[in-house]
């Protein structure tokens, strides 16, 4: 099986200091959404995807307006099973930050409920539980708060989905392992503290850092990867076996 996850930075170009800084503005402090999609390319989104051709993927930083559209083309590139879940809201047409999960392999939505989020950049983009039948295996994809005191909250509430014997744990956690590797005891880093983020120019060399991570419980680990796309986080992925 393999698993993917990528902060697709709202569908823009991250790369570009320039746009990253114009979009993130655009996204977090302006009230009016009609520039949102003249800078998206979600095009560029799924072209990553594919490359990865992942069983499953988890999308961090998807504003809703967009969801139908990767739908759309993440079932031309045969994923059955898609599912969504809202974070934060925005100023730009006070629209949700959303996370989504696509599988290739039949799963079932499993509800979280009663995360706090704050409307505010940072403040939580979304969670998505999947659990799949046949390879008995939750699949969590979270995209965590920023802020210590908001993050621990959530991973708190993240707790009573921890039961089950085989889970993969995957997303933009916003912070090193190092700073969040006390509330996983139980799991295994298997991406072994790559640096996702940032592939933005410039920055980069001031803010080189493991961010996006996978852990799993007994679920054993093949190889590990990554791609650059136009995100400012590099997509991850995993190969892996089922115990």
């Amino acid at each position: 099986m393999r698993v993917a996850v990528y902060n697709q930075m709202f569908g823009m170009n991250g790369r570009s200091l320039i746009s990253n800084l114009t979009s993130h503005y655009t996204i977090h402090f302006q009230k009016h959404a009609g520039k949102i999609k003249k800078r998206e390319n979600l095009r560029e989104t799924l072209k990553i995807i594919e490359k990865t051709n992942s069983d499953v993927i988890g999308i961090c930083e998807v504003i809703e307006t967009q969801e139908e559209r990767l739908r759309k083309g993440l079932n031309k590139l045969g994923y059955k099973y898609i599912f969504s879940s809202k974070g934060h809201r925005i100023k730009a047409g006070n629209l949700h930050i959303k996370v989504i999960l696509a599988s290739k392999l039949k799963c079932e939505h499993v509800r979280i409920i009663n995360i706090p989020l704050e409307n505010k950049m940072g403040g939580g983009g979304g969670f998505i539980n999947c659990y799949f039948p046949k390879q008995k295996l939750n699949i969590i994809l979270v995209h965590l708060a920023s802020s210590i005191s908001l993050r621990d909250k959530q991973i708190e509430i993240l707790q009573d989905h921890f039961r089950n014997k085989k889970i993969i744990i995957m997303g933009d956690f916003n912070t090193c392992y190092d700073n969040i590797k006390h509330h996983f005891t139980k799991f295994n880093l298997i991406s072994g503290r790559v640096k996702t983020c940032s592939l933005t120019n410039f920055i980069r060399y001031f803010f080189w850092k493991d961010l996006d991570h996978i852990l799993t419980k007994n679920v054993n680990k093949i190889d590990v990867g990554t791609h650059e796309g136009k995100s400012d986080h590099k997509l991850l992925y995993a190969d892996l076996e089922l115990v």
